[in-house]
């Protein structure tokens, strides 16, 4: 079996941009997935994906399946979703979400927007795309503010959450004017924090066991930052973990009960990753529902302390996939 591995190349804006990394780390990942594929006895074929030639470099590909690793975002996402379009007009069944499963997973004014429609709980949010909204009197803070279409923790840190509302017209403007795409601040959940893997077995969708962030720190301080995920340097990139969580028998029957509606209701294909906390009254609350998430053996990694709990390797967990994907295709 052929299966072509479809990763994205930095970007000339990525290439000039500081978060650099995010993208390079999914080079990382598709070199990890083809090694993963060998392991399982297929025949893997890497191909990178460039700004200048993306329908060129889809329509010729040729292969039994595809593992969809296509992570443009922020002011790139429209390449990405122009990548998106092509590949479902190859006829070559591909991993994961579909194109529009993908654009309700990469924006997050789409992803809450559908959230709140499918209500399935998630904190209080307003978007601002030009900084003179007025900010809705409802707020508990402290709030956060996240960049809409950015992934990865970009834009996140210390100083995104704020205390009052003057506080959040301040850094909601300076966002705005820094990143030059919108913003949704949202009321910050402290509690504990979980990444949550639904797979599509040949069972059905399965939840496997959920991991949980660990934290040093606590309060505002217990949060995932662009430096605690990618400054080695950064005093703050030892402040968190990643372990099995331990929860009762009736949070695991909610965990699954709301993701696997949120993985039906974004219509979501194979896998999945939810990020959710529990609020101080231990109510499940949605942060995000990953459409496409990355891919990675990473101890740090939620999907892989998940996976590793079951006694999967990674091969196993990436051959799940595929095969979830095969099977859409005779269905």
């Amino acid at each position: 079996m052929n299966i072509a591995i479809l990763y994205t190349l930095p970007t000339r804006r990525a290439k000039k941009s500081a978060f650099i990394d995010t993208d390079e780390d999914t080079i990382a990942s598709a070199k990890e997935v083809a090694k993963a594929i060998f392991q399982k006895g297929a025949l893997p074929m890497l191909v990178g994906l460039p700004e200048d030639a993306i329908e060129k470099t889809i329509r010729e590909i040729k292969a039994d399946c595809i593992v969809n690793l296509i992570d443009w975002t922020g002011l790139d996402l429209p390449l990405s979703l122009q990548a998106m379009d092509i590949l479902e007009s190859l006829g070559i069944p591909f991993t994961g979400a579909s194109r529009r499963a993908f654009e309700l997973g990469a924006d997050k004014i789409a992803m809450k927007r559908h959230l709140d429609a499918n209500n399935l709980p998630t904190p209080r949010w307003q978007l601002f795309t030009t900084g003179h909204e007025e900010v809705q009197k409802d707020f508990s803070y402290p709030v956060i503010v996240k960049l809409v279409k950015e992934h990865c923790s970009i834009g996140l840190g210390k100083a995104s959450i704020v205390k009052n509302q003057e506080e959040l017209i301040v850094l909601v403007h300076k966002q705005l004017i820094t990143y030059h795409e919108p913003v949704i601040a949202e009321e910050f959940i402290s509690g504990r924090e979980f990444q949550i893997t639904l797979l599509e077995k040949k069972s059905g969708l399965t939840m496997l066991p959920p991991a949980e962030v660990t934290y040093k720190v606590k309060g505002i301080n217990a949060m995932l930052t662009y430096a605690s995920r990618w400054e080695e340097d950064s005093p703050d990139f030892h402040t968190s973990g990643m372990a099995l969580a331990k929860l009762t028998d009736e949070q695991l029957q909610i965990f699954e009960t709301l993701c696997k509606k949120a993985f039906r209701a974004f219509g979501f294909t194979d896998f999945t990753r939810i990020d959710a906390r529990l609020n101080d009254q231990g109510k499940f609350m949605f942060l995000e529902a990953n459409a496409n998430p990355g891919l990675s053996d990473d101890p740090l990694y939620g999907m892989t302390v998940s996976y590793k709990s079951v006694g999967m390797t990674f091969s196993d967990f990436v051959w799940e996939i595929i095969q979830s994907c095969l099977r859409r295709q005779r269905v």
